[in-house]
């Protein structure tokens, strides 16, 4: 596996959703950039598995 970097689309939310990150993010003394990553690592670790093959737009 490469390390390879690419940026994804950009994602709106609300102020306060941004805000919560924000501070979040200062708390852990993490960029938001780090949060954001980690979180949907999490995310789809927990959840994709689960979901393979059952949606038919989607290679298995």
């Amino acid at each position: 596996m490469t390390d390879e970097k690419t940026t994804l689309p950009p994602a709106r939310v609300e102020k306060a959703l941004k805000d919560r990150l924000t501070a979040y993010a200062k708390s852990q003394d993490r960029s938001v950039s780090w949060v954001i990553k980690t979180a949907i690592k999490e995310y789809l670790d927990t959840h994709e598995e689960g979901s393979l093959g059952k949606d038919p737009d989607r290679p298995v």
